[in-house]
């Protein structure tokens, strides 16, 4: 049995992220109080201990994130007042200065709520997808990893059928996003809101893009009920639906890719409102060999999968492995351990539940965690 660590993060209202940096070592905090932490942790005391909290945005921040570390100590955040913000580490600034953290760049195209961001592969540059309110997926690059003032809207594409949006959803444009550009809100520098009252959420493929292997992201599609695998045609410049994700009878809460350590096929996981946890199976066919080009085609019983040719002329096949209800309420997150062998969910239960497929693919619950249960332990079956 071991023991979890608590520790008081010291926020005035609701948390709303948690995020680990790329070794561990150092967590990431944000909040309804508009205020970002950065903990460090102690190896030596097995404590986490305060880097530094500032306030981040004028409205609640509803997630936190780390780019990979090879392009330095660089975080993300976006909140309800639309915007996307970049902070870089001063490593030369006092812990707890409130200035150790600053802001380099701000994106503020988003017509409604920032609800999801997440950096791409290392491989691919620093790229950032975001998700707004608005049902459109933004994709920015900083193209000079050394300057994280100027970021370059890569495109962008809507999530489901919503009206079209100025600007095409193909080829790059540059954007201000200078930290220079603070007034832009009160000057008009933002569009109009356009709220579709969805949840979006998002998660890239984790692996290296290539020619055989373009850019793809896994979107959760607001009130169509669904996930849907987008992916990037680089002859067109655009993205477009490559596969749905069926089966859901509520809203999609998260999505996550998991990491492929050699595999033959992808995994996916979703966190549903309709209290399931599923686990989707992504493989190409290699029996199909010839050329019909794009299209989508049933294969099997109803909500279990589909197939997809791509415009190769390979057959991807998709298919649901795993289908949990444990938590008998609404689920709000999955992710993927990083060899992506283990998936945790956290639900309205109160608890995160560790999933683990057996030796014959048969997904199992492996571990619950409680906070509120025998001083917070582990329980495993």
């Amino acid at each position: 049995m071991n023991q979890i660590i608590k520790f008081d993060a010291q926020h005035e209202d609701l948390i709303h992220d948690v995020s680990y940096d790329f070794y561990g070592k150092r967590l990431a905090t944000c909040s309804s109080d508009q205020r970002l932490k950065v903990w460090d942790f102690n190896d030596e005391t097995s404590a986490w201990e305060i880097n530094d909290d500032w306030k981040g945005h004028d409205c609640s921040i509803v997630k936190v994130i780390w780019a990979h570390p090879g392009y330095g100590q660089i975080l993300a955040s976006c909140s309800f007042d639309r915007q996307v913000k970049i902070w870089e580490e001063q490593e030369f600034e006092p812990k707890g200065s409130q200035k150790r953290w600053v802001e380099k760049a701000r994106l503020v195209e988003s017509r409604g709520t920032v609800q999801d961001i997440e950096f791409a592969h290392s491989d691919q540059g620093l790229k950032l997808a975001t998700c707004g309110a608005d049902g459109i997926v933004r994709i920015y690059e900083a193209q000079r990893v050394h300057d994280l003032r100027q970021w370059t809207q890569m495109g962008q594409f809507e999530i489901c059928s919503l009206p079209a949006v100025s600007g095409g959803s193909g080829g790059a444009s540059s954007v201000t996003t200078s930290s220079s550009a603070a007034g832009a809100a009160a000057g008009g520098g933002i569009a109009p809101l356009k709220d579709t009252d969805g949840n979006y959420c998002l998660s890239w493929y984790p692996s290296k893009s290539s020619l055989s292997s373009p850019p793809m992201m896994v979107v959760g599609c607001g009130k169509e009920n669904t996930a849907k695998i987008f992916k990037f045609d680089s002859a067109t410049n655009k993205w477009y639906i490559f596969q749905d994700l069926p089966g859901h009878e509520n809203t999609v809460h998260d999505v996550a890719w998991a990491p492929n350590m050699g595999r033959s096929y992808q995994l996916i996981a979703t966190a549903c409102k309709d209290h399931h946890v599923r686990i989707f199976k992504f493989t190409e066919d290699n029996s199909a060999n010839n050329s019909m080009g794009l299209a989508s085609q049933a294969s099997g019983p109803p909500n279990s999968g589909g197939s997809m040719r791509s415009a190769d002329g390979r057959k991807f096949r998709v298919e649901r492995v795993a289908d949990f209800s444990d938590h008998g309420a609404e689920v709000w997150r999955v992710e993927w351990n990083i060899t992506g062998t283990i998936l945790s969910s956290s639900g309205d239960d109160g608890k995160v539940r560790l999933w683990k497929a057996g030796y014959m693919d048969d997904w199992r619950c492996m571990s619950i965690i409680s906070a509120e249960q025998r001083g917070g332990d582990y329980m495993d079956r």
